[in-house]
């Protein structure tokens, strides 16, 4: 036992440093183990995880899988710290003998109770990404209907003030409350095997959060209504548009594309709006900058401000990114470029673009390490990012098209 106290897991096979270091991390963001049993001593939590605190003593205890029937420990221990690796959530059973008699049964169940779902920047003090914190909303909600619990929510301080307007029966937060019963941490996890029962780039949003919160219905995006009216100087119709991302290997990549998409929405007579927190993007070799004919709306913005616009806009045409998700939240339709992932990966949407007909997916395909390295099988030769480079501006302006036929 080391200072930290015994883990253990569902998956023997997946134990690894690495792994323990992340049920570390979440144990230091929950704080000690509170969960009262009245048994002196004796204390249960789960906010990494499940923590089970055992005094000194002829103790024998057993934890698994209450549905199943599974057990995963049934072991003597005495005087320390049982916790799971996983972090996910499971519905635990935990049974503990003393001096051979049962003296303890617990059942998970949250009902009633306050349960912290963290949305995760993947460290502590870094901030959720945009997209993964308004999906992580609606499935947040859809967990505290299901379970009939009080919910704390930590959507990041950039979302903090959209997120208590539009989620009202949330209590906003930025840490682990003390009063927590679970605390689940939320993001799409692809190497931290014990923070999620599944690859989180490998099944649809929807199915991954499923799994993730053990639901058993598939949540919905939740729509995000504006406060008020349109926009003032915003009365003439308008497409917003967003052309950056995380990375380079997200963006439209295609010479002049922009430009050209940006022109044929002038000629129709709309205004066209730039999103995007920074008016220039230097990233892997690429340079990204708002196309010459869009007016400048860059900077870093309240969300507030940038749901109104959506909210009203008459499309938004961006690429996989946050303001794509929120731009689907205030029901905007959205024309949605993107040739790294498959269409499983974001929300669905009619105005989808891509190139069938080259490579693409590779944020999906398991068989690929997903790091900072864009274009892992073409990096470095003429058919680097082809999946962005061969969508055509035709192909967009085809979609454009299509949402206007659509919404008359």
């Amino acid at each position: 036992m080391d200072s930290y106290g015994s883990f253990f897991s569902c998956r023997k096979d997946m134990f690894a440093k690495k792994d323990k270091a992340i049920a570390i991390n979440n144990g230091i963001l929950a704080g000690d183990v509170r969960g009262e049993t009245g048994i002196e001593g004796l204390r249960l939590d789960f906010n990494a995880g499940l923590r089970l605190e055992v005094p000194s003593g002829d103790w024998h205890v057993r934890i698994g899988d209450y549905v199943s029937g599974q057990f995963f420990l049934d072991a003597d221990f005495s005087g320390g710290l049982l916790r799971s690796l996983e972090q996910y959530c499971i519905p635990w059973v935990v049974e503990a003998w003393l001096d051979g008699r049962l003296v303890f049964q617990h059942l998970w169940d949250c009902e009633g109770q306050k349960v912290c779902l963290y949305i995760d920047g993947r460290l502590p003090e870094q901030p959720p990404p945009l997209g993964e914190a308004v999906q992580m909303l609606s499935v947040a909600r859809a967990f505290g209907r299901e379970h009939d619990c009080k919910l704390a929510v930590r959507p990041g301080a950039a979302l903090s003030a959209l997120a208590r307007r539009c989620y009202p029966e949330f209590e906003i937060v930025e840490a682990v409350p003390e009063d927590a019963y679970a605390t689940y941490h939320l993001g799409t996890f692809n190497e931290e095997y014990f923070s999620a029962p599944m690859d989180g780039l490998a099944a649809p949003w929807q199915e991954y959060a499923r799994e993730l919160l053990a639901l058993r219905g598939l949540p919905e995006m939740d729509v995000w209504l504006p406060s008020g009216s349109r926009p003032a100087g915003l009365e003439s119709p308008y497409v917003c548009i967003a052309v950056q991302a995380s990375g380079a290997g997200k963006c439209w990549l295609r010479p002049g594309g922009w430009d050209e998409v940006v022109a044929y929405l002038r000629g129709l007579g709309y205004r066209v709006l730039c999103l995007d927190r920074d008016r220039v993007m230097d990233d892997d070799g690429y340079h990204i900058e708002m196309p010459a004919g869009a007016e400048d709306f860059t900077g870093n913005r309240p969300l507030e401000e940038r749901l109104e616009m959506l909210a009203y806009a008459e499309m938004f045409i961006g690429v996989s990114s946050g303001l794509a998700w929120l731009a689907q939240a205030a029901r905007c339709p959205v024309v949605l470029i993107s040739g790294i992932t498959l269409s499983y990966t974001e929300f669905y949407t009619p105005y989808r673009v891509s190139n069938r007909y080259v490579c693409r997916g590779c944020y999906n395909d398991l068989r690929l390490p997903w790091n900072k390295e864009r274009c892992p099988l073409h990096r470095g030769t003429e058919r680097e990012l082809e999946c962005s480079k061969s969508i055509t501006a035709e192909q967009v302006i085809a979609e454009v098209e299509r949402v206007r036929q659509d919404n008359g």
